[in-house]
């Protein structure tokens, strides 16, 4: 019988590959948050360098826009299918109005400019909220 430990990290090997990268700011509450989530769908040919995006990209990201935290979600094939996401970058914030200061930081100029050095896939923006 497999144990717990050995169960969740196969069942994480097998669904993709998730990083949590947090900022070090205070920990916020169990209450509601808001979050700005980047999208890379999956496209045949289509270039992505993981180790660059979390080495250089998501550092770049949390520095200008000082999330709380993100979540890294690689896409991984499944049943012999393609994943349908390259990426899912999931970034927590303590309210919207904390997502608006970032996106109109000026190093965001710098944040757009540094991704094509890592895809040439053109990314959904969602804004949500999560809890």
């Amino acid at each position: 019988m497999q144990n717990r430990r050995g169960f969740i990290r196969d069942v994480a090997a097998g669904v993709g590959a998730m990083t949590v990268i947090s900022s070090g700011a205070t920990a916020v509450a169990a209450a509601e948050t808001a979050s700005f989530n980047v999208v890379y769908p999956n496209t045949a040919g289509a270039k992505f360098d993981y180790a660059y995006y979390r080495s250089s990209h998501i550092p770049l990201v949390m520095k200008v826009m000082k999330a709380d935290s993100v979540l890294l979600i690689e896409g991984v094939p499944m049943g012999g299918n393609p994943a349908p996401f390259a990426m899912i970058a999931h970034f927590k914030f303590a309210s919207a109005e904390a997502i608006q200061a970032a996106v109109k930081d000026p190093g965001m100029a710098e944040v757009r400019a540094d991704v094509a050095k890592f895809t040439d896939i053109k990314p959904t923006i969602m804004f949500g909220k999560s809890s």
